[in-house]
């Protein structure tokens, strides 16, 4: 490298203010580094030496200047049009990215929240059986429960539906407690000592609220689905604390449904973008203190999960289109594309395939696997009812499942009884009115 004198300083900067050359080729030309032209062009060395001064550098830093051209040129005209057209998808984008980014920093400040306000239910004492694995004539399985259509805010009286059912968040609360009851009498009473079940897994799958759409909303039980969301989230937390005492590990699992979504359509980018994905994280808050208990809320509508070495696909089904009012074409189709994604997807292969949406429980089996429909906690309303003569009876599913032969029992509980003319006995929800909802 040489030592500049004046007067090559001098030539550099006419250079530079001319501009016809940039920082390397002049650089190259005196045999100095670029970041020594750089100093001179910025002022930092050789203020002392005469000469025009640089123009200014633009942050995108230097370009070769481009040749001379014709702007008529078609295949300018062309890059130009491709150039404006892909600007115009960024700025969609752009937009997009915007408009989610608001909806879901929303959401997630209101979990933050939450979090500062609710305080996490006391657990109960632990009263799990010391289990003996590999005893003689005993039977391991993990225990599986589902939830799903709970519409637990909606209202149905008597009149809009023929006298079939009677609904409220009292009537919610009150199903909810009878499913806890027949778990735990069916699983440390029935099926005992002969049934060991160190594991609980509870998958729900949606529709816990009715949501914003169709003026669910204006028509729930507390009429605001910021109480709606916390007094849910409340109630599957009681659930789960009535539970935990009698399980070793109970892993829950959150995807949501349609009626909670806030967008006019499904948006498939947008699964927190829903009120079952805040009922979800309320119950997770209001479970913080029982060290047994995990939950899992992926930003999906659906999830492939692993269930005592068995493999589960979990979704709401509100995907599936009906032919004729019959679902079950439709499920079918929906399961064979899956199984036929088996080939490239890794670990276990799934053998049951868990949905709602439909409020009817049944099951249907096919070549690789089996679909475990669940039902639903309201019987009927004024949508059901004169539109389809519709009426089932509230049901959640039950079973167990074993490493070697998969899903062995289940039971479909029946969630109604007397109960419910004297109102919740455990179960009370407090909506902490004094803080701004």
């Amino acid at each position: 490298m040489t030592k500049l004198t004046k007067a090559q300083v001098s030539e550099i900067k006419t250079l530079l203010a001319d501009d016809e050359l940039t920082q390397a080729d002049i650089a190259k030309k005196f045999n100095v580094k670029r970041s020594i032209i750089s100093n001179i062009a910025t002022g930092r060395a050789h203020k002392d030496v005469p000469g025009p001064t640089a123009p200014h550098k633009t942050g995108k830093g230097q370009r070769k200047k481009l040749p001379e051209h014709d702007p008529t040129d078609a295949r300018v005209l062309d890059l130009e049009g491709e150039v404006a057209h892909l600007q115009d998808e960024r700025n969609h984008a752009r937009r997009q990215v915007k408009a989610g980014a608001k909806t879901q920093g929303l959401f997630k400040a209101i979990v933050d929240e939450m979090g500062k306000v609710v305080k996490p239910f006391r657990p109960l004492p632990k009263v799990r059986p010391s289990y003996k694995i590999g005893v003689k004539g005993s039977v391991t399985e993990s225990l599986v429960m589902h939830i799903s259509d709970g519409h637990h805010d909606q209202i149905v009286t008597p009149d809009e539906c023929g006298g079939l059912e009677c609904h409220d968040f009292s009537v919610a609360m009150c199903r909810a407690e009878q499913y806890v009851n027949t778990v735990l009498k069916w699983t440390q009473e029935t099926l005992t000592p002969q049934f060991k079940f160190p594991e609980l897994t509870i998958l729900a799958y949606g529709d816990h609220t009715s949501g914003e759409i169709h003026g669910s909303a204006g028509r729930s039980y507390f009429r605001n689905m910021f109480k709606n969301t916390l007094a849910i989230g409340q109630l599957h937390s009681l659930m789960v604390r009535d539970l935990a005492p009698y399980f070793e590990m109970i892993n829950v699992v959150y995807v949501p449904g349609n009626h909670g979504r806030r967008s006019t359509k499904k948006n498939y980018h947008g699964a927190h973008d829903n009120w079952d994905y805040l009922i979800a994280k309320a119950a997770e808050l209001y479970c913080g203190d029982l060290d047994n208990v995990h939950f899992t809320v992926p930003d999906s509508f659906s999830v492939n999960l692993v269930i005592n070495g068995i493999g589960f696909c979990v979704f709401h089904g509100d995907d599936i289109r009906s032919s004729m009012g019959i679902p079950w074409y439709g499920i079918e189709r929906r399961t064979r594309r899956i199984m036929a994604l088996e080939a490239v997807r890794e670990g276990p292969p799934i053998r049951y395939y868990c949905m709602g949406h439909f409020h009817r429980g049944g099951t249907s089996s096919e070549v690789n696997g089996e679909i475990l429909m669940n039902g639903s906690w309201i019987a009927s309303d004024a949508y059901v009812y004169n539109a389809f003569s519709g009426y089932s009876e509230p049901t959640q599913l039950l079973h167990g499942v074993s490493k070697k032969h998969g899903v062995t029992w289940r039971l479909p509980i029946k969630l109604r009884s007397d109960q419910e003319r004297r109102g919740p006995q455990r179960y009370q929800i407090d909506l902490m009115e004094d803080v701004a909802i």
